[in-house]
């Protein structure tokens, strides 16, 4: 479960009309409420860093849309108001990590505190700045706790920025129990995207498509610090000279890092260089990408010592792990911050036989949701728990939810919307892993919008009931036609798990499929009888709401974001 420690309860007051026998013992030892009304005000201090300053930023743009009236931001509480206090100090911090936040009613306010970093640009804190600007990686814990205490609190839901994807409710009030909540997330590593598709020019209100996507970057509570691994070593060669030389060069990395430099060593080579002082110092020690028995390196020592196979997907298992330790150990005597970061992949997916050293960050990379109910979805979580039991610690996964041409699947207009499936293969490897990067490539943004809410919630919460989330997307996104799209996911959901139903691994990673054929597409999985279905489901939800409204403008984006799409990709044979 989300680890949460209730002083007294707070549980369950998720849009404030919930009152049920369980909400109201849960309660009992409260003294009283603390009721936020138009009359209340958001403390922030003059000194609070940036993070706590965007904190305050959200909270008064959300509670004006609750209340009706604007919440002012003041630096000092008003004798005789009650207020929302953001930002400041709490012993419990410490042992609640960085993205840990505490909510406490008492009197007169609510605070809300978690750690919080002030940052001068944001865009140097990106965890991949030249791909995705806006995954932004610094401590933002006071804004964790603000979108929880919306969410618990005012029954606010954001699904996707802006109006279409945001669900406010009205309230003249908000009564809170006395207490104190104490929450952090399960996952540490919470990441999505790389090329996720560009956003429909309607959501964006204003925004870039930057600052939309930074914005559900942050409203999902995603990572806060980045651990680097993408081929960092760029080198096939295995030669013990080679891997001296990466030594010298992570050597010079890790010094830059906190601020020295030795200059006799050179700069080549990958690791992270915080850009704030809070996120952690890692060495990507992961081989070139493409290391293949086709692709490799000629060296003398490379030709003599690895045993290169067609089909063997784990030839070089051994020899990378055996590297890998070494450096990590070499490392560690001389930087004991520093951590060592590597990839189960091919051709090194096998779990080796020599023992992994404490400061290495083992990511196992698996295709991942896909694979869900197929054989190599059972026999990929299978080896996530036994990567667990060899280290007798947490591994972090990269996996492969996405729609890209060297995977066969880049599928143009063929919906991948499917959240049962992101959530019931996150449940099942929550037990042994810190987290994960869901490289969910896609032609259309909002494909993965749904995938990514889900993907939110289990990673804060691994226990959290999917069906009652999606009844609730259903429900207040489309009010009177929640039944009819919530079978529009549905089958969009089934008939994207059939294109994906025969995944298989390969040389050049585990994320490839055998993809249907046009004719199958066109009579198996998007056959007429599906198409016109989908079809007749958008029609009567707009049927059954009010010409113009919210509801209906969103069912009017899923027709043109979705179906029209679908019906062109399957009519002309895969969108390609």
């Amino acid at each position: 479960m989300q680890r949460v420690k209730h002083i007294v309860s707070l549980q369950s007051f998720l849009a404030m009309r919930i009152a049920s026998a369980l909400a109201v013992a849960s309660v009992m030892a409260a003294a009283a409420d603390v009721v936020i009304d138009g009359s209340s005000e958001i403390v922030l201090r003059d000194d609070a860093p940036s993070a706590t300053r965007l904190a305050a930023k959200e909270l008064a743009f959300f509670m004006k849309g609750v209340l009706g009236v604007p919440m002012p931001v003041v630096a000092r509480q008003t004798a005789g108001r009650t207020a929302i206090l953001l930002g400041g100090e709490d012993d419990r911090l410490e042992s609640l990590g960085r993205d840990g936040y505490v909510i406490e009613a008492k009197g007169a306010t609510i605070r809300i505190v978690g750690n919080d970093d002030d940052v001068e640009d944001i865009l140097k804190t990106a965890a991949l700045p030249l791909e995705a600007p806006w995954q932004p990686c610094f401590r933002r814990g006071t804004l964790f706790g603000v979108y929880a205490f919306l969410e618990r609190f005012a029954g606010v839901r954001m699904y996707f920025p802006g109006e279409l994807g945001t669900c406010v409710p009205k309230a003249g009030r908000i009564a809170v129990a006395e207490g104190r909540i104490e929450a952090a997330p399960r996952f540490s590593v919470r990441r999505y995207g790389y090329a996720d598709g560009p956003v429909p020019a309607e959501l964006l209100e204003g925004m870039d498509e930057t600052a939309f996507k930074r914005l559900n970057w942050y409203r999902l509570r995603m990572e806060s610090a980045h651990l680097a691994c993408c081929h960092g070593a760029k080198t096939h060669c295995l030669s013990p000279g080679t891997w001296d030389a990466i030594y010298t060069n992570a050597c010079a990395v890790l010094m830059r890092s906190r601020g020295t430099r030795d200059p006799t060593v050179s700069t080549v080579g990958r690791g992270t260089r915080p850009a704030c002082p809070s996120e952690p110092v890692v060495f990507d020690a992961m081989p070139k990408d493409g290391f293949t028995w086709a692709r490799h390196c000629h060296c003398g020592w490379c030709e003599k010592n690895i045993p290169f196979s067609r089909r063997d997907t784990g030839f070089a298992t051994d020899l990378v792990w055996r590297r890998t330790a070494e450096l990590a150990e070499r490392l560690k005597a001389r930087f004991p911050f520093a951590r060592v970061s590597q990839m189960s992949y091919i051709p090194y997916v096998r779990i080796p036989t020599n023992e992994i050293p404490d400061n290495v960050d083992v990511f196992v990379a698996r295709r991942g949701p896909w694979a869900e109910r197929t054989s190599l979805g059972r026999r990929e979580k299978e080896e996530v728990r036994l990567w667990h039991a060899k280290l007798g610690r947490k591994v972090s996964l990269w996996n492969y939810p996405d729609k890209v041409a060297c995977w066969n699947l880049e599928m143009k207009g063929i919906p991948q919307i499917a959240p049962r499936a992101w959530a019931g293969y996150y449940r099942a490897v929550a037990p042994f892993v810190t987290g994960a990067f869901a490289e969910s490539e896609s032609d259309r943004w909002l494909y993965n919008y749904l995938n990514y809410y889900v993907f939110s919630r289990i990673c804060w919460d691994p226990e959290s009931d999917v069906e009652a989330i999606l009844e609730e997307h259903h429900r207040l996104m489309f009010g009177p036609a929640a039944k009819e799209m919530a079978e529009f996911f549905n089958l969009l959901e089934a008939c994207w798990m059939k294109v994906v139903a025969d995944p298989f691994d390969t040389p050049l990673g585990p994320g490839v499929c055998k993809p249907p054929t046009d004719e199958e597409l066109r009579t198996k999985i998007y056959s007429s009888a599906m198409l016109a279905r989908l079809d007749w489901l958008l029609s009567r939800s707009a049927a059954k709401v009010a010409a113009g409204s919210t509801e209906a403008r969103r069912i009017a984006l899923f027709r043109r974001e979705c179906l029209e799409p679908l019906a062109i990709a399957v009519a002309s044979g895969k969108g390609d």
